[in-house]
């Protein structure tokens, strides 16, 4: 986990694994540490019965386990369910599971679409861009988009469109970023909204865009240094090396064979939302 934790509890053999981040405990101390450190990303779907299961049978809190799993099932709010994992060991102090309930009373109050986009943006913080797409969808398609600020809609577009240009939607992504500026006016999204516009190599369109912002030739030069930047770093990375080393196969056959196998790798982690 990063840090030095004192655990009083036994050490499992096999850690939980937090499905979003990855993050392996393997204490219940060091799960209630993730929990406190990370609340902002913890959702109600985290608590199942593989954590119920890990509880019981790996960390040896069977109490808690029971109770766990009993609150699953009626439908315990994600605040007591927190609450009662944090006090099953004694790692935090009164005040501090205070502190942390306090937390979980302003998450609780968040509007139906403040949860959703607190959801689709974990996704989106650790790489899984389809699943992030998929939910920035949900609010911008469903009924909750109409109680959103023209900022608060930019915002979901602007981060929306990130996840699109990690899923290969480049056109989707740059028009989305001059969507997101024209309504959050936000300079962050004018700046992808440029890099994008450079990236697919619509330089003209660039060219009449900072025009008719008016921005300065320091500025565009420093957008398109980073992008000449972004290129040199893509350079050096394991993907572009793969890619290069596919071009040296001697032959047709063996190019094949490890393009095939590349595909099968890059579809997994598509399914998975991991792309």
């Amino acid at each position: 986990m990063g840090k030095l934790i004192l655990c009083a509890g036994k050490i499992a053999d096999k850690p939980f694994v937090f499905p979003l981040s990855g993050t392996k405990v393997y204490s219940i101390e060091e799960l209630c540490c993730y929990i406190y450190n990370n609340i902002y990303e913890i959702t109600a779907d985290m608590f199942d019965e593989t954590l119920v299961a890990w509880l019981r049978d790996e960390a040896g809190m069977k109490v808690i386990a029971g109770k766990l799993e009993t609150m699953i099932a009626i439908g315990s709010s994600l605040k007591d369910i927190v609450i009662s994992i944090m006090c099953s060991c004694d790692y935090y102090t009164e005040n501090e599971i205070k502190t942390l309930l306090s937390i979980l009373n302003d998450i609780e109050n968040l509007p139906y679409h403040g949860r959703q986009k607190q959801k689709a943006d974990m996704n989106l913080k650790y790489g899984r861009y389809a699943q992030a797409r998929k939910e920035y969808d949900k609010i911008l398609t469903g009924g909750s988009f109409l109680k959103l600020t023209p900022e608060e809609y930019g915002n979901i577009l602007h981060n929306r469109s990130i996840a699109c240009f990690y899923t290969g939607a480049y056109r989707e992504a740059l028009m989305g970023f001059k969507d997101a500026y024209s309504r959050n006016g936000n300079k962050e999204s004018l700046k992808h909204y440029l890099f994008a516009l450079l990236i697919n190599n619509q330089i003209a369109e660039f060219d009449r865009e900072v025009q008719a912002l008016g921005l300065t030739e320091e500025y565009i030069e420093e957008l398109k240094s980073s992008v000449s930047a972004a290129y040199a770093h893509a350079g050096g990375t394991q993907e572009y090396a793969e890619v290069e080393k596919m071009r040296k196969y001697s032959t047709d056959s063996e190019a094949l064979i490890f393009a095939s196998g590349k595909l099968r790798e890059w579809k997994n982690r598509f399914r998975e939302g991991n792309v």
